[in-house]
């Protein structure tokens, strides 16, 4: 078995037939159970933190894998989705999956996976199979803990199957409404499904109907919660188009000033919730002294964040895909470039809410070049872009998505900015693209 050969059968899981049983809502959980068991319960050899939430949940992840690094812990990450390589979503101390260690992983999976789709629940599904590699590479590098990022729910992940030593809920807001639930509550509870029976939990901060949510599961599990608006005191301190820096305190210690290389203050909220779920580990024997949190977030590398990939113009690439991500990324553009010219490359996948997404982000453009995204379930770009007119009066549809990107470039000024967001896939591509232009016309002027 090759790479792609791993890769396509990994994702073949996607469109391949599942048992369809609405009455029992579990499947997926048993279905992860069973495959897991067959591999010989790998998820049990290892301590895990899950991270559940709307937004926050990969920069959180990512910063506590970062700090406990730098205090030597050996410590493995999943996360999802990917930018570019399906690798991206496993690592250990920051690496990613070798090519041979996934292919060497997918084939063990390969029988038990055939084997199940013989059984009345049929076969793991792409994420549930995505689960069990993540989970099996952690137990062969014996990493002494996982921080493991939950997929859009909680309660019915296949994420859940894990017995985490502490449970982290970063903000949650309106996103999958179908699956979750309409309110802010139902889908408040479905994270709060990773709550363990007298737990640790940590909370970022919460909107009122999701915080009440989350209370009463804590108290229905006898579990401790932490609430980090309460716990944590934080204030920005000023930084550049590529870092921040901000000041951090708690009950535990005083950490000073800190330097963070990602901008927005959302991020500096998640490193606050990173931080207090550390201190809970440190409570669990996994020591985080203030030195470590300080190397650890200098450090931390979480690509496609509001990250600016380029300057005259400035390009700017972020995962925003939902409401209150995009949210968060209009308000980092206003503070950081204000009374710029925007110039916006958008795209969406039809599983999201499109229409508050795109209130929240298009009227800050002053034009908008949309287009369809690389994914089973695109929305289509003429769709989209007929939400954008209603903010954007300047609207092109372009489907490639570089010549898209070559668009937006092409009308931006030297101090205007590009901005990429809206789907994972979009701007994984548009990423990768940029620089591959970039190292081309490097050697072109050698």
């Amino acid at each position: 078995m090759t790479l792609a050969e791993a890769v396509a059968y990994i994702e073949g899981l996607l469109t391949r037939a599942h048992a369809s049983a609405p009455e029992d809502e579990r499947i997926k959980l048993r279905r992860v159970e069973a495959l897991l068991t067959r591999l010989g319960s790998p998820h049990q050899a290892f301590r895990s933190v899950l991270i559940a939430g709307t937004k926050g949940k990969g920069s959180t992840a990512a910063m506590m894998a970062s700090v406990l690094q730098a205090a030597g812990i050996r410590v493995g990450l999943y996360t999802k989705p990917h930018l570019v390589d399906y690798r991206e979503r496993v690592r250990v101390d920051g690496i990613l999956i070798s090519p041979e260690e996934l292919v060497a992983t997918v084939a063990d999976l390969v029988p038990h996976i055939e084997a199940m789709a013989q059984t009345p629940d049929g076969p793991p599904s792409y994420f549930e199979a995505s689960v069990a590699v993540a989970f099996t590479y952690f137990a062969a590098r014996r990493v002494d803990l996982a921080l493991v990022e939950v997929g859009l729910g909680g309660r019915l992940d296949a994420t859940n199957i894990a017995d985490p030593v502490l449970s982290v809920i970063t903000p949650v807001s309106y996103d999958h409404m179908h699956v979750l639930g309409t309110t802010l509550e139902a889908i408040a509870r479905e994270k709060a499904g990773i709550v363990r029976r007298e737990g640790l939990v940590i909370s970022a901060p919460q909107a009122p109907e999701a915080l009440a949510a989350i209370i009463e599961t804590c108290a229905r599990e006898r579990a401790e919660l932490r609430l980090v608006h309460e716990r944590m005191r934080w204030q920005q301190e000023g930084g550049s188009l590529h870092e921040q820096a901000f000041t951090l305190r708690s009950p535990v210690r005083d950490y000073g000033r800190l330097r963070l290389p990602l901008i927005g203050v959302h991020q500096v909220i998640n490193a606050a919730t990173a931080v207090a779920a550390l201190e809970g580990l440190s409570e669990r024997g996994l020591a985080v002294d203030a030195q470590a949190v300080r190397a650890g977030l200098a450090a931390v590398s979480w690509p496609a964040r509001v990250e600016v990939i380029a300057e005259r113009p400035y390009v700017v690439v972020d995962v925003a895909h939902n409401p209150a991500s995009l949210a968060a990324l209009r308000q980092t553009l206003e503070t950081v470039f204000p009374g710029r010219r925007i110039i916006l490359v958008f795209a969406m996948v039809a599983t999201h809410d499109h229409h508050a997404g795109t209130s929240l982000i298009a009227p800050i453009a002053d034009t908008a070049i949309v287009t369809t995204p690389l994914h089973l379930k695109p929305l289509p770009a003429a769709v989209l872009a007929q939400e954008v007119r209603r903010y954007v009066s300047q609207v092109e549809v372009i489907e490639n998505r570089e010549a898209a990107a070559a668009r937006a470039l092409e009308l931006a000024g030297p101090d205007d900015v590009v901005v990429v967001t809206g789907s994972f896939f979009l701007v994984g591509e548009v990423r990768e693209w940029m620089h591959r232009r970039a190292l081309q016309a490097t050697r072109t002027s050698l």
